[in-house]
């Protein structure tokens, strides 16, 4: 497929603009366009735009050149357009950038198709001071008479209107066909007119129109029809919605047609659910007009309108100002009023729901919305001390004045727990929940301690209680060996708790941690017990004591034994001490500005050009001929010299990471790469030829020049599909020392280069691994590196969404399987693992479908990670998790847009605007839809809802040492980073922010 057209411009050059040779079966290939300009004159080519539609979008990090590329990067412009993007590539140079007559120019980019047989349209080329297709003659208009404005007329209340209002139908389909044509038929059973713009046709099916034919009939506007998914597979809810440049009026009694192609994604064809909804519904002119009062808050009022049919939509008004809910039809509603509250006051509706019948299809209903007085908030730091039972935790209740429980939390004793949103001026009683504590029961005293919070004055409570000695008849010795812990540990508070018939029972001791039994102070209750420990960081290194099942304290004397295990290094070469954060560049220059005053500690690049690993390098990429990648036009160079000028200008180490395939399965099977000789072997002189670059970087300053994220995917699609990658496992089924020795004999040449006596690997798939991590291990001994696997390698995603999901399980699953490749084995054994999550932003067209994770997902996420690194030993990255983040009501889309929303960014950065408050996020998120069959659920809002009063305002960064992370890289080319590449979107600077204050006190490991 190849494109050529004739373009005028303003003087009327004509510029032929042609493209090479597209394939459409592949996923990354180089676009080369080719501009001939067959006028007399000279063409300024500056500034120019390169439009196009296609189911893809070039590389904005991709590889970019050509004589007309111009001195100034490039400007990329993709908007999606149902399945496909119109893309505009506008050149641009510091000056005139002429094309002469006669001459060709070229301009050629990597492009990334977003799926195959990928589909393109024609290229079109639009010149600076081309004119538009019809221009009006100035005609010189005599001076109008200036007249006063006129008296505004009030607002007409349309007429009702009578019949059974619009009714769509298709076309009988073939349900065995994967492509057929369809016709709508909208029919119009109103009284009057109807407007057919911006009409939405809305229907259910395993099938989905096809963008790249044609659409037709007597409804379809003058622009084209926007075209949505939900993203189902292979079911999906699909969207129509027609456009005009002005009113398109269907007559009473007539009908309108619109006819499309469906494309099939299974057959027998599954088509229901069809509906469609008019812009301005003469059937549903009704409003409710809500009046708020005039407060002085930085909360907004809310409320949510309930209809008859279950439906439910959320609203955000101002105060002093009213609110129209427009497109009503007659019928009975409810306007449930929130309450609004924050972290230091509340405002609470006198009613909280409000009873609206609107009469007819024109009726308009007023009314108030009243709120009761502001309520203020206060804290209090509440303290139970007790020395020979600190470490117990007790149970506390907090009653307020009128006799209810506003409160219950746990109380450590000898820890300050700290309680927030108290009411201002109330006095509370503090009651505990009867517990035993080393054999003491400590419940409430015979008077309670009762306090009064103020706001903005502290407040600290000392917690009374009373003790009485438990009967201790019948009860049991126990006698402990600690085990595991390195000489030199002091002693370590352990805590055994238990519930039996009689209440819970909890034993606080300090131990000795060396390996000599000791006795427990005291006997205890029989039954079985779990122990808590805090984990024992000693010289560098952390131990955590997992009891995996009970302690059964039965008999008379008993003998138990808590082991402590080493828990996994997260220091990785070259990395700080902390967790650490880091973002995505593409070597612009601008990066230094955009970073000058964030903390972070890392920046991450696609090494090579397509994408892929370069297989078969472009010409350009490999001016010798010799099948490998040039080492001096490899990407690593910008981005250690951007990561440096960083670190000379911020005074903080920046570490430069590449991500390299070796074998690409980003884009499909990567059997070719291990399979077709050529690419093997160009695969491997690329690869080294890549490290000795990386290595060539080290000196006194930077010991570990750079660190490798290898082969994104390999790992998880041969999980996903082993029997795919059956015939690799085979003997002498990849070509490993052969074309290994063979590359490393051409490539001898080289600066830096090493002569190696080369092991001798199996010819396999296991003996590929093996060849990969020596390759590192040889070539660029001082790179630190690892693999990257995914959460969806066991088979789907979907598994975190689920209320039974087993993240445990998952993990082992993944690093059995890493296990059984033999990645983490052997005498080349790479630093760590690295997770990706999925590169889009999560509530964003693109993940919203599967990836529209809530706090649960997170952490089931997060648990997954712990497992596959604890068993591979092996400390993890998560790479490409996406930056964006959960606007609240006052924001809305200041920062960020719609396609960027996330939870990503709130889940580990936290949000004290939002805390556990999920009303307090914008409705234009929580209103968002999901897909029943996937969530469980139809909404944001109330996925969000399932994780139960989950506290967004937390940093969960900070834990992330305790799932055995190291450091988290956000964002990717397509989603949200600290700060932006321009392709993923921006943020407002709120990501950024986020870094300021996380490495104000950062998470150390140790």
């Amino acid at each position: 497929m190849a494109t050529s057209k004739e373009v005028k411009g303003a003087s009327a050059p004509t510029v032929t603009i042609k493209t090479s040779k597209i394939n459409v079966q592949s996923w990354y290939q180089k676009v080369t366009v080719t501009l001939t300009n067959s006028s007399d004159s000279a063409v300024d080519i500056n500034h120019a735009q390169i439009c196009f539609r296609a189911s893809g979008h070039p590389d904005p990090w991709g590889n970019i050149g050509g004589t007309l590329k111009g001195n100034q990067p490039l400007t990329l412009h993709d908007e999606p357009q149902g399945n496909v993007d119109a893309n505009t590539i506008t050149i641009n140079n510091s000056g005139a950038l002429l094309l002469h007559p006669g001459k060709s120019g070229t301009l050629f980019f990597s492009f990334a198709s977003t799926q195959v047989p990928l589909v393109m349209s024609d290229f079109s080329l639009k010149l600076v001071g081309m004119p538009e297709e019809q221009e009006e003659e100035d005609i010189e208009q005599p001076e109008e008479e200036i007249k006063p404005a006129p008296q505004p007329e009030p607002e007409k209340i349309p007429e009702p209107v009578s019949g059974e209002g619009i009714t769509i139908s298709a076309s009988e389909l073939n349900r065995t066909s994967w492509y057929q044509r369809v016709v709508f038929t909208i029919a119009n059973h109103y009284s009057c007119a109807i407007d057919l713009n911006k009409l939405n046709i809305q229907f259910t099916a395993s099938a989905h129109p096809d963008p790249y034919s044609p659409f037709a009939g007597s409804a379809l506007g003058d622009q084209a029809p926007i075209l949505a998914s939900d993203g189902g597979w292979p079911v999906e809810k699909n969207s129509i919605t027609l456009h005009n440049s002005a009113e398109k009026m269907l007559p009473t009694g007539r009908s309108a047609t619109l006819e499309c192609y469906l494309a099939a994604t299974q057959t027998p064809l599954v088509f229901s659910d069809l509906q469609a909804t008019l812009a301005r519904d003469p059937g549903r002119q009704g409003k409710i007009v809500l009046s708020f009062p005039s407060l002085a808050s930085e909360l907004k009022p809310m409320v949510e309108l309930l209809h008859a049919d279950g439906k439910s939509q959320m609203l955000t008004g101002n105060w002093g100002e009213s609110l129209s809910i427009d497109n009503l039809a007659a019928g009975q509603y409810r306007v449930r009023v929130l309450t609004l509250q924050n972290e230091v006051m509340q405002l609470a509706p006198v009613d909280e729901m409000i009873a609206v019948t609107l009469l007819s299809s024109a009726d308009v209903q007023y009314c108030q919305v009243a709120y009761q007085p502001v309520v203020m908030f206060a804290s209090a730091e509440l303290m139970l001390a007790c020395s020979p039972l600190t470490g117990g935790e007790v149970t506390a209740e907090i009653w307020s004045d009128d006799g209810k429980c506003v409160r219950t939390l746990p109380l450590t004793v000898g820890n300050a727990a700290k309680v927030e949103t108290l009411i201002s001026g109330q006095r509370y009683e503090i009651r505990l929940l009867s517990t035993v504590i080393n054999n003491q029961i400590i419940t409430t005293p015979a008077h309670a301690v009762s306090f009064v919070a103020t706001t903005g004055e502290a407040c600290h409570v000392s917690v009374g209680f009373q003790q009485t000695a438990v009967d201790t008849h019948g009860f049991v010795n126990v006698r402990a060996t600690v085990l595991g812990l390195p000489e030199g540990v002091g002693p370590q508070r352990y805590r055994l708790r238990t519930r039996s018939g009689q209440g819970e029972f909890q034993y606080v001791v300090a131990l000795q941690s060396d390996s000599f039994q000791q006795t427990l102070p005291f006997i205890v209750s029989p039954g079985q017990y779990s122990v808590e420990v805090a984990d024992v960081s000693w010289q560098g290194g952390r131990w955590r004591c997992e009891a995996l099942q009970p302690l059964r304290l039965l008999q008379a004397t008993n003998a138990i034994t808590l082991s402590f295990e080493k828990s996994i290094p997260l220091q990785v070469r070259g990395w700080p001490a902390y967790l650490a954060h880091g973002g995505v560049t593409v070597n612009a220059a601008e990066t230094t500005t955009l970073y000058r005053d964030v903390p972070f500690s890392a920046l991450f690049k696609y090494d090579g050009f397509d994408g892929g690993g370069d297989p078969i390098p472009a010409r350009e990429m490999d001016l010798n001929g010799d099948g490998f990648l040039d080492a001096n036009l490899l990407p690593v160079h910008k981005t250690v010299a951007l990561t440096r000028q960083i670190e000379k200008e911020a005074k903080r180490a920046v570490m430069p990471v590449m991500v390299i395939y070796t074998a690409n399965a980003s884009g499909g099977s990567a059997l070719s790469d291990l399979q077709d000789n050529q690419k093997l072997h160009n695969h491997f002189g690329n690869f080294i030829t890549q490290c000795l670059t990386a290595q060539s970087y080290k000196d006194a300053e930077h010991p570990v020049p750079a660190t490798f994220v290898l082969n994104p995917d390999f790992l998880g699609a041969i999980e996903q599909e082993p029997y795919g990658y059956t015939v690799v496992r085979q003997k002498n089924s990849v070509q490993v020392n052969a074309q290994l020795a063979a590359a490393v004999r051409e490539l001898a040449s080289l600066p830096g280069f090493n002569a190696p006596a080369l092991p001798v690997f199996s010819d396999d798939l296991y003996g590929y691994v093996q060849a990969i991590n020596y390759i590192v291990r040889h070539f660029a001994p001082d790179v630190a590196f690892g693999w990257q696997t995914n959460v969806w390698a066991t088979g789907t995603a979907d598994w975190l969404l689920r209320d039974n999901a087993d993240p445990l399980a998952q993990g082992n699953q993944i690093a059995d399987f890493i296990q059984e490749l033999g990645v983490y084995t052997g005498h080349y054994i790479p630093d760590f693992i690295a997770f990706d999550k999925f590169e889009r932003d999560c509530f964003s067209p693109d993940a919203i479908a599967h990836y529209a994770w809530n706090a649960r997902c997170w952490l089931n996420y997060l648990e997954m990670v712990r497992q596959t690194a604890k068993r591979l030993s092996a400390p993890a990255m998560l790479w490409q998790i996406p930056g964006g983040h959960m606007p609240t009501i006052d924001e809305g889309t200041s920062k960020l847009t719609a396609t960027h929303f996330a939870s990503g960014g709130t889940f580990f950065m936290g949000d004290k605007r939002i805390g556990s408050n999920i009303a307090a996020i914008t409705p234009d998120l929580l209103n968002s839809a999901l897909n029943p069959a996937t969530y469980g659920v139809s909404t944001v809002g109330q996925f969000l809802a399932k994780d139960q009063g989950y506290d967004w305002g937390q940093m969960q960064a900070l834990n992330l040492p305790d799932y055995n992370v190291f450091s988290v890289l956000w964002g990717g080319g397509s989603t949200v980073s600290i700060t932006t590449i321009h392709s993923n979107g921006e943020d407002g600077g709120w990501l950024a922010d986020k870094m300021r204050e996380y490495y104000a006190a950062p998470r150390y490991f140790y």
